[in-house]
């Protein structure tokens, strides 16, 4: 009996700081998506969109816009496909701001492919390219995907996440307009 009362405590010990845990990544989650000291210009490269037609992506030239969320991402990669749906929601959120979020692939699969993949994954709503030859990728030094980076209103690439996060979070959507604004 006293073996069972220890192994209770012991048990909410555990979800108390599991708790506290997942309360505290949350928290600052923001931390994450901090402004870039060295800021540079977005490349431009002749990438495919979703119609499969080449063209040139620049994010500076539409003054209705105050900035873009640009994801890279591949359908081999696992945390990609755990992220996509959260994205989607992202983009609902800062509609009202007008910030766009958008997707480039750096996978090699057939474009026809690459998009049942992501309305199947639950990111059939944001815009979509793809850089087979990871030009982009590659100008922007980045390592790994996912990987997201927030672009301002001047093609400037104000901040930049490594991973998977929760994006459509109140406190990311909070950060994310203040660093575009």
């Amino acid at each position: 009996m006293n073996l069972n009362m220890h192994t209770s405590k012991f048990k909410k010990k555990i979800l108390l700081l599991l708790y506290f845990l997942i309360l505290s990544n949350n928290t600052f989650a923001a931390e994450y998506i901090e402004k870039l000291k060295g800021q540079i210009q977005f490349p431009t490269f002749t990438i495919i969109d979703s119609n499969e037609k080449p063209i040139i992506l620049q994010l500076n030239k539409d003054p209705n816009k105050n900035g873009y969320i640009v994801n890279f991402w591949a359908t081999w990669c696992v945390p990609c496909k755990k992220e996509l749906p959260d994205l989607n929601l992202l983009d609902q959120k800062l509609e009202k701001y007008k910030i766009d979020v958008l997707t480039i692939s750096i996978d090699k699969k057939n474009i026809k492919d690459q998009i049942k993949f992501l309305s199947k994954n639950g990111a059939s709503d944001l815009t979509h390219f793809f850089d087979k030859k990871m030009n982009v990728f590659k100008a922007l030094n980045l390592k790994g995907v996912p990987t997201t980076i927030l672009v301002d209103k001047t093609g400037l690439v104000v901040s930049k996440h490594e991973g998977i996060l929760k994006w459509s979070e109140d406190v990311i959507v909070k950060e994310i307009v203040h660093l575009l604004n």
